[in-house]
């Protein structure tokens, strides 16, 4: 039985860490919690039976006191790194939300301890994991629409995530979250974009400003990247649309194309040439805010118990963190920019 912490009690974790953690009695124990809010931290432990002696506001007590096999870090973008480290020294296999961190500098400082500490380090890219992301890679590697050379995510709303506890509004402050939706809900977009393409992103070029939200990131990014593989992805993400939008995720091929719309009773649609016509594939049924969370977790506790490849490296999180930090630097040049 694998003893598990979560860092950080907020809104993902209240969401999807925590149930998705109980959810296997049998193979992880959920022993110990921290936060600096009492209040969510009494929430959560409530929720998963954490009693209030093993609820820590110092994270680093918590490690230090509790015997703990992994640890979920779902805290604030600029904490990530730290907190990690901290628990691979304490001897725990980490997994971390998205983004991974907001510099390279820090993701190869965690590589690094995961070397030292022989820890095993995943990230949260759990919408790979959703059974349409899959079924569109499958039907992609059997050539089912072609080439892929162009990969359109949109996804505007009219309002920025708030999140939970003494610092509900983080998200807002580019010293936390380092950016705005790009870096947050666009770092998703970025990692399924490689997923699809089947190649890293070699160049970037965007339009990234603040417009409608009184906040001190960006709240409109519009980002064109170049892989290697010479598909282009196209993202619009923001902030912008108080009045609603209509959001995409659409692959092209050179002899067809893929819609998907996660929730939707079916998920993903093709069209080929072949035929002439949209066909409607089966899939997995998945609850609409599942998202691919409980396969990435379950991949993870099976790579601790059998010593196997864990589901999200950390070095694609930093090829998918570099590609992001290239867009914001195009942003702020006006030029395309080379992803590292």
């Amino acid at each position: 039985m694998l003893r598990a912490a979560i860092i950080g009690c907020g809104m993902i974790t209240e969401r999807r860490h925590a149930p998705v953690l109980a959810s296997h009695p049998d193979r992880v124990q959920i022993v110990a919690i921290s936060d600096l809010s009492e209040d969510r931290m009494a929430l959560i432990g409530d929720m998963v039976a954490v009693p209030t002696s093993h609820q820590y506001r110092d994270y680093e007590e918590m490690l230090d006191k509790e015997d703990v096999d992994l640890v979920h870090v779902c805290t604030p973008h600029d904490l990530h790194e730290v907190q990690a480290i901290a628990a691979m020294q304490a001897g725990a296999h980490v997994l971390i939300e998205k983004p991974i961190a907001t510099t390279l500098e820090s993701v190869d400082r965690m590589i690094r301890a995961s070397e030292k500490y022989g820890r095993k380090l995943t990230v949260s890219h759990n919408q790979i994991f959703s059974p349409a992301s899959q079924t569109a890679r499958e039907l992609i590697t059997e050539g089912a629409i072609g080439n892929v050379f162009l990969v359109r995510l949109e996804g505007f709303g009219g309002y920025r995530v708030v999140g939970r506890g003494l610092d509900p509004a983080w998200r807002a402050r580019s010293s936390a979250s380092g950016g705005g939706p790009l870096i947050d809900s666009g770092f998703h977009a970025v990692y399924k974009a490689i997923f699809w393409a089947g190649s890293p992103v070699k160049r970037a070029f965007a339009r990234i400003g603040t417009y409608v939200a009184d906040i001190d990131t960006e709240d409109m990014a519009l980002v064109l990247m170049e892989h290697e593989n010479g598909a282009t992805t196209s993202i619009q993400i923001g902030f912008i649309a108080p009045g609603g939008s209509v959001g995409m995720q659409e692959l092209f091929g050179t002899s067809g194309q893929i819609r998907l719309s996660y929730g939707q009773e079916n998920p993903i649609a093709v069209w080929q040439q072949s035929t002439d016509t949209w066909s409607t594939p089966a899939v997995e049924p998945e609850p609409p805010d599942r998202l691919g969370f409980h396969i990435l977790v379950e991949r993870f506790l099976t790579a601790i118990e059998t010593d196997g490849p864990v589901p999200v490296t950390a070095e694609a999180s930093r090829q998918t963190l570099s590609a992001v930090l290239a867009a914001y630097e195009s942003g702020r040049c006006g030029r395309p920019v080379d992803v590292i």
